[in-house]
């Protein structure tokens, strides 16, 4: 499904906020492009090509995570948006919001800036003692998966720069080799060159390794987190929305005790019937804000029960990667020894 566009995906995921986000059900979510990388993608030259494949082959994995996580989930997996996706060619409408800023984008901005001030404004008062707590784990989590990415990328980095420079130096081994007249020490140099060209590959497909299960893995367990923080977000609009409701309900029984006081029955009577309509938006607020919490925290456990099996996985995978690049670095060494002693 990767030939889609980006916008397509972008796309998919709107119309699942839209349906569930609100709800109290966790839509992943659909990785962005890199501008740096798309920019990098675009000036590089034909000897960078290679560059440019790492960047596609990178996207098409974080796309397809996308997807295998919707499908893992059991309620969007049976949506028809969804469905049709995978199932249709051609490519769906594009997202609203990856378009240029149309008046209903700057709608849906400022709106969103609304919702800042009026959750600074109105703050929820958390009676649910589980929620405290979750919400203090997601943020520590937060941040000790920010420092894990950090030292993650680190190594990434580290070993590339490794690869490079056994790279390098085989080539100045090489050409040393050609150079020297000595017959016997230009051969152990040729071979020695071309030792460390084979590590410099092994070196390089650990460098993909790294990125690929390591370093995505985490970053999807990122995404997901700030997905899970957009859903708590939900939750407290709902229990704004909620409480405005009961606002509106209070002081419509003042308006009508003070008909009632005044005399006024059929004013009184009147907001008698509002009264009942306010009541029964109040009680069934009250019930979608009470099953929204509860969807929430059946999430909440199903995320990390997923979270520890992905990065059991991942840890598994990358330890018999790691395990493999040594013997592969071994058996390198050992040929080196014996074609120089025979």
């Amino acid at each position: 499904m990767t030939h889609k566009s980006n916008q397509s995906f972008l796309g998919l995921r709107e119309k699942l906020v839209e349906k569930y986000q609100h709800t109290g059900i966790i839509v992943p979510a659909a990785p962005e492009k890199s501008i740096s990388a798309l920019t990098k993608t675009k000036l590089n030259s034909a000897d960078e090509e290679h560059n440019s494949n790492e960047v596609v082959d990178k996207r098409a994995r974080d796309l397809q995570r996308f997807l295998r996580r919707i499908a893992r989930h059991p309620k969007l997996v049976t949506d028809c948006d969804f469905r049709d996706f995978i199932t249709m060619d051609g490519e769906l409408p594009k997202a609203a919001f990856t378009s240029a800023l149309s008046g209903s984008s700057m709608k849906k901005m400022f709106k969103s800036f609304g919702d800042v001030f009026s959750k600074i404004a109105f703050p929820m008062d958390e009676n649910d003692r589980w929620f405290e707590q979750v919400h203090s784990q997601v943020d520590e989590l937060d941040e000790l998966m920010g420092r894990l990415l950090a030292g993650i990328d680190q190594l990434v980095v580290g070993r590339k720069g490794m690869t490079i420079g056994q790279d390098q130096f085989s080539k100045a081994l090489s050409m040393l080799a050609s150079c020297e007249e000595n017959t016997s020490l230009a051969r152990t140099l040729s071979k020695l060159a071309e030792t460390h060209e084979n590590l410099a590959m092994v070196g390089k497909h650990m460098t993909q390794e790294d990125s690929s299960i390591l370093l995505e893995t985490i970053q999807e367990h990122m995404a997901l987190t700030n997905v899970l923080k957009e859903v708590f977000y939900e939750r407290v609009k709902a229990w704004q929305n909620w409480q405005n409701q009961v606002q509106l309900l209070n002081k419509k029984r003042e308006v009508k005790t003070r008909h009632e006081l005044a005399g006024n029955t059929d004013r009184a009577n009147q907001y008698k019937n509002e009264l009942t309509d306010c009541e029964n938006k109040v009680d069934q607020m009250e019930k979608d804000f009470q099953n929204m919490s509860n969807i929430i925290r059946k999430e909440f456990k199903r995320n990390c029960q997923q979270r520890r099996e992905d990065i059991k996985e991942a840890l598994l995978r990358y330890i018999e990667s790691l395990i493999e690049s040594e013997k592969q670095t071994l058996e390198q060494w050992e040929k080196f020894q014996h074609e120089v002693k025979s």
